[in-house]
């Protein structure tokens, strides 16, 4: 069964085992039960739900409001309380805890079930509401970081500007976090007169699950050719995007994300003065599509690094 996980919080096992029941009657999965807060927080971070039914009423030191409450700060697991009954006082707090919904026992099957998708959607809105801000305020920072580099004194006698680590990571890092992303690497493309195009890999960012590739020697001085990325080349001189996963790229393609150790990525290109510097990714660890606004938000971010580096 492949629906939505939902955990159980309540204190009476014949009440808790009908809702299990009813839930895979629905199409949910039951994430666990159990008959107390503190043992609902343990198992919730282990198996962490979609979703958590929460009886308002548990015996123990922490009742359901208490228990709700550090589920939404720990967890950000959206949250359903279900009561018998309830008095304003304990209603009072329990709306401090953000709750999705109320179910009154005993609940109705089709009522149980309309709150849960409710909450389900609620949340999904809340959680790309929130990304999207995210996304924004990283790409706000890359803005504020150009017009700081903009203001500095252009370098002498070079056509680009170079960067140390630490000017890349101002702008890379709050990019990964937003996205959530595995690692980012930027890519300088060096036309040599009378010999093919090289590709070096000379700035990087990575998650702490992500391991460095920038020394590595296979990604300094190869060619579109060697790794079997032509096709890529043509599309980032047109100035088109290259999504691309593992699963999917024929066998010949993959070498570039076997030496990343990346399972999925978007690629960009970066121009100074409309002709190609060079090139971004942005990688992921697992396989992922990346939204319409994500893909945006990297093309800005493409088109500031141009910018940046090609002032003066």
């Amino acid at each position: 069964m492949t629906g939505p996980a939902i955990f159980i919080v309540e204190d009476e096992a014949i009440v808790a085992s009908d809702i299990r029941e009813t839930l895979i009657s629905l199409g949910y999965r039951a994430a666990g039960i159990a008959k107390s807060g503190e043992l609902a927080l343990d198992k919730i971070k282990e198996s962490h739900p979609d979703l958590v039914l929460m009886d308002i009423h548990l015996a123990g030191e922490m009742d359901g409001v208490d228990t709700a409450g550090k589920v939404h700060v720990l967890y950000d697991i959206p949250v359903i309380y279900l009561t018998a009954y309830a008095d304003k006082a304990l209603l009072d707090r329990a709306k401090i805890t953000e709750p999705y919904g109320y179910v009154v026992k005993p609940y109705d099957e089709r009522e149980l079930h309309s709150v849960i998708e409710m909450a389900l959607y609620k949340h999904r809105v809340e959680h790309e509401i929130k990304k999207r801000d995210a996304i924004l305020f990283a790409v706000s920072s890359a803005v504020e970081w150009l017009l700081r580099v903009s203001r500095e004194d252009p370098p002498a006698n070079h056509p680009v500007r170079d960067f140390n680590a630490s000017d890349i990571r101002d702008i890379l890092e709050p990019i990964g976090l937003a996205l959530d992303a595995g690692a980012i690497g930027i890519f300088r493309v060096n036309a040599e007169p009378g010999g093919p195009e090289t590709v070096s890999m000379i700035y990087e960012w990575g998650c702490p699950s992500y391991h460095s590739c920038l020394f590595k020697p296979e990604l300094k001085q190869f060619t579109f050719g060697a790794f079997g990325i032509s096709r890529w080349h043509d599309l980032l001189i047109k100035g088109d995007v290259v999504p691309a996963a593992i699963s999917t790229l024929p066998e010949g393609e993959k070498k570039l994300f076997s030496l990343l150790g990346v399972r999925s990525g978007v690629i960009l290109p970066i121009f100074i003065r409309d002709s190609l510097w060079g090139f971004i990714g942005f990688f992921d660890l697992t396989e992922r599509v990346r939204s319409p606004d994500e893909v945006e938000a990297l093309r800005i971010t493409a088109n500031l690094l141009g910018a940046a580096i090609g002032y003066r």
